[in-house]
């Protein structure tokens, strides 16, 4: 019996289709097998692992998948080696409109940066220089390229505010950062009033209270929006986490709807848009998971605590499948572009029904794949998200 062929009877016995492929000449033939393991891997992702795959697999973050029992098939999918820093290899370039707004990057730096190296109270100077060096002004200049230019401030505060905030909650224990983050979404809410001595609760507040007294409504969808995304990020549900499906449900959070380009949208447009947004948010997650695994895997290598693991679909996707944290970033670099199909599809049953979309509805639309090109951008190359 072919190596080959007792690969496939450990992960599908009875499968008939695949004993037929795999005893055919296509088992000596390179690029055939090339195809197959690319069929097979879609495979695996699509139906889950199935019970009888679960053998024990050596694995690690430059480890591929390893057992006693047969040879393992020459790997086709790339030339790039686990190590190489070359990674992730875009198979398919995005299919995504990437816009900038008007203003330029330097501009929306010059009105949001300053108010935070004036106030913010960096534990050094030399943390101060590495946030600001973060260039979120140019991931706010292509997510945001509709953002009226009276809005441009606000909504560059509130973002920068979030990666703080967020920065803030990561150096907390669990049980005091429970407690904390209950306050910071009642200030937010406007339910408590900040403590003066406290730049993140001053600045959140007023920022907050500067975007309602524009549109209020708007305004108190950004803040729910902010108080989901924070309960997403700490709540202890994390560490229960240990599979894709669910996770990649997990990281599908409504921000809210786009208080930076005036969009009201009514409640029937808000779930016709349904589609587009899992799309959106999914790709944000997933891309952000790919290119800031090696900083998170060094992270949890230096402080690593019993029961807890990385968060990220890159190490679930691992776990699963028994592949290489390397191979598991080109996979999910892969299911980003699938995401961008499936919203290329669902816009075009959107833009099918009858009565025609509303300037709104196609406005917010672009924007969704601004948000998604603006992301892939920022992410590429911020150091962020660089060891």
């Amino acid at each position: 019996m072919s190596s080959g062929l007792l690969l496939i009877e450990q992960f599908h016995p009875g499968d008939l289709f695949w004993k037929r492929v795999l005893s055919s000449e296509n088992i000596r033939n390179p690029n055939a097998m090339w195809q197959l393991q690319r069929v097979y891997a879609k495979g695996i992702l699509s139906r889950g692992t199935p019970a009888s795959a679960s053998r024990k697999y050596l694995y690690g973050p430059k480890t591929n998948i390893i057992t006693s029992r047969f040879t393992i098939l020459p790997r086709r999918y790339s030339t790039v080696p686990d190590g190489s820093q070359q990674w992730p290899v875009d198979f398919v370039p995005t299919r995504l409109e990437l816009k900038s707004h008007p203003l330029g990057w330097e501009v929306l730096q010059q009105r949001v940066e300053p108010y935070f190296a004036q106030n913010w109270k960096f534990a050094s100077e030399r943390e101060k220089k590495g946030f600001l060096a973060l260039g979120f002004s140019r991931a706010l200049n292509e997510m945001f390229p509709l953002m009226l230019d009276d809005r441009a401030e606000l909504t560059g505060k509130m973002h920068y505010l979030a990666l703080l905030v967020d920065d803030q909650l990561d150096k907390m224990e669990m049980s005091s950062l429970l407690q904390y983050r209950e306050r910071v979404m009642a200030i937010a809410r406007g339910e408590l009033s900040p403590n003066r001595n406290s730049c993140l609760e001053w600045m959140l507040h007023d920022t907050l209270t500067s975007m309602r007294s524009i549109d209020e409504v708007l305004a108190n969808d950004v803040t729910e929006g902010f108080c989901t995304l924070l309960q997403g990020q700490t709540t202890e549900n994390r560490l229960t986490v240990r599979h894709l499906g669910p996770y990649l449900e997990y990281r599908e959070v409504d921000v809210g709807r786009p208080f930076s380009a005036n969009l009201h949208l009514t409640s029937a447009e808000i779930k016709q848009a349904s589609a587009l947004e899992s799309c959106t948010f999914r790709f944000m997650g997933a891309f952000n998971d790919i290119y800031s695994w090696e900083k998170e895997w060094k992270t949890y290598e230096e402080n690593k605590t019993d029961g807890a693991h990385p968060f990220s679909a890159i190490f679930i996707l691992a776990k699963e499948t028994g592949l290489s944290y390397s191979a598991c970033k080109r996979m999910m670099l892969v299911y980003c572009r699938e995401l961008e199909l499936a919203f290329k599809r669902s816009e075009e049953e959107i833009r099918q029904t009858s009565p025609p979309l509303r300037p709104e509805m196609i406005k917010y639309i672009r924007g969704l794949e601004y948000i998604m090109s603006g992301v892939e951008s920022w992410t590429k190359w911020t150091p962020r998200y660089q060891t």
